[in-house]
């Protein structure tokens, strides 16, 4: 049985104050806290790097781009869904975002925004294992060859990128969980 998807605020409390990697783990910082920490971050070099002491990271700057991408896009819609031109400081306006997207009835695509940030960071941090684009496969839903797909741990899913594909039953683009993954392989409908 799958796990049911995390709210908007769960979403926010991850990104901010705690994340636990495993269950039964105490939970640790926030996942922005580990993109903004060399020593939290879970995937670094083995030996270290070859720069000079204090000279910089011994790792990609993805980590760091990551932060302060979703702290910009967490300003930027916190502001939108306000509906002010002024903005607030960043750990602010995310904690922010679950009541002001009530307040403005946007939860679904607030939801779907800070997902997408999260969904990043536990990728970014070697957390999850990046999503596969399945080539060869066609979109049950608008027929292009624009599905990729995960397998965290027993949890097979797919999902179309083409923005112009809809769901019957959701209006957005499909997604494929379960045994809807396995109808992907032959291309026929449920």
């Amino acid at each position: 049985m799958a796990d049911a998807p995390l709210t908007l605020e769960e979403l926010v409390r991850d990104l901010l104050d705690s994340y636990t990697i495993q269950a039964g783990d105490r939970p640790g910082p926030g996942l922005i806290a580990r993109l903004d920490d060399l020593k939290l971050r879970t995937s670094q070099p083995s030996d270290g790097g070859r720069a000079t002491p204090g000279s910089r990271p011994p790792s990609s700057l993805a980590a760091v781009s990551w932060s302060q991408r979703i702290k910009a896009e967490a300003v930027a819609l916190d502001q939108e869904l306000r509906g002010s031109a002024y903005p607030q400081e960043w750990e602010k306006a995310l904690r922010a975002i679950p009541h002001n997207a009530e307040a403005a009835d946007r939860v679904r695509e607030a939801a779907r925004a800070v997902g997408l940030w999260h969904a990043s960071a536990l990728t970014v941090l070697g957390l999850r294992r990046p999503s596969v684009h399945f080539a060869h496969v066609r979109c049950l839903m608008c027929g292009e060859r624009t599905v990729h797909g995960r397998a965290d741990g027993d949890r097979p899913r797919a999902w179309c990128t083409n923005p112009d594909c809809r769901d019957e039953d959701t209006g957005r683009p499909a997604r494929y969980e379960g045994e809807r993954v396995y109808l992907l392989t032959t291309n026929t409908a449920v």
